[in-house]
């Protein structure tokens, strides 16, 4: 299967996925807290890290690729091939995160009666993926360098929120 092929199926699962995880919000907020909800909610939440993790990934790969350009190190093509297709689709693996995100946050902060460390440290988080996605948006518009920092130095602020809802929350 070549690039374009791969490229395809990832961009009609990211939307079904996006539009799943948007989806999810209705019965969170039909249904009430349940077990069952609790736990298909935690999966939810599961799946935006993974959209978040894959995103920083390919930033830290992208620093690689330029360290090991400069030092002759040879890497492997599906190492590349997999960065590549990753890249091409960044903006979509963000939009799934933050539908995923969004579904998971709005269950537990209207929904549950779990502590509150948790869902503050949750929401600063959210707030935090909001507005990396907003400047992403106008990133994607304007391909200005100022813009990509403020993108990458919010997209900080972001893991360490990240990092703490998912140690501490």
């Amino acid at each position: 299967m070549d690039e374009q092929a791969i490229s395809r199926i990832m961009k009609i699962g990211g939307v079904f996925l996006a539009a799943v995880f948007a989806g999810l919000c209705v019965p969170g907020f039909i249904t009430g807290e349940t077990e069952f909800m609790n736990e298909l909610y935690e999966k939810v939440g599961t799946a935006a890290e993974i959209g978040a993790i894959a995103a920083f990934s390919l930033w830290m790969a992208r620093i690689g690729f330029i360290q090991w350009k400069k030092r002759k190190f040879p890497y492997s093509k599906a190492i590349q091939f997999i960065f590549k297709l990753l890249n091409k689709n960044h903006v979509l693996i963000g939009w799934v995160g933050f539908a995923a995100a969004f579904a998971h946050g709005s269950y537990f902060f209207l929904q549950t009666s779990e502590e509150s460390g948790s869902i503050y440290s949750g929401l600063a988080a959210f707030i935090a993926f909001s507005a990396l996605v907003f400047v992403g948006m106008i990133l994607k518009r304007s391909k200005r360098q100022r813009i990509k920092r403020i993108h990458r130095g919010i997209a900080i602020v972001f893991a360490v929120g990240l990092g703490v809802h998912l140690l501490f929350g």
